[in-house]
């Protein structure tokens, strides 16, 4: 049986690996949040800089983020109820929206902002929403409200 000096020995190193968890989890947050905005000025310069001959192959360099973003939400190893499903439905949403926006974009509005800056900030929606997502997620393992 454990003695009370191996209890609270216990106690202590588990309150110091929650900590450790919490602090980890406040930095990869900012770091979707920065990977958003990084999608939306890309989209944004890309398309509103772009010639209509331009090489159809540039647009994968934007797919970047979303990359990033897929690695980021598939190698989370501990996640709330549910987040496996609402990430993988943000990205394919986001991945969806900037097919949309860079297709029609490329072919029938080349160089116009009214598409490209609407296009690039919805771009951008599914980054902020899995940010979001997760410093709820990271509030609720604190017990904040």
């Amino acid at each position: 049986m454990m003695d009370k000096k191996e209890a609270r020995e216990a106690l202590a190193s588990a309150d110091a690996l929650a900590s450790r968890m919490r602090g980890g989890n406040q930095r990869p947050s900012l770091v979707v949040f920065l990977l958003g905005l990084a999608m939306m000025v890309m989209t944004a310069v890309y398309g509103l800089l772009i010639e209509p001959s331009s090489q159809y192959a540039v647009p994968v360099v934007l797919l970047i983020p979303f990359f990033a973003l897929v690695i980021y939400t598939a190698t989370r190893p501990v996640l709330a109820r549910h987040y496996r499903t609402l990430y993988a439905l943000t990205t394919t949403a986001g991945a969806a929206l900037y097919s949309l926006t860079v297709t029609l974009g490329t072919v029938f509005f080349s160089g116009e902002p009214l598409w490209w800056v609407p296009g690039a900030v919805l771009c951008a929606v599914p980054f902020f929403v899995i940010g979001v997502l997760d410093r709820n997620a990271a509030r609720t393992s604190e017990g904040r409200p």
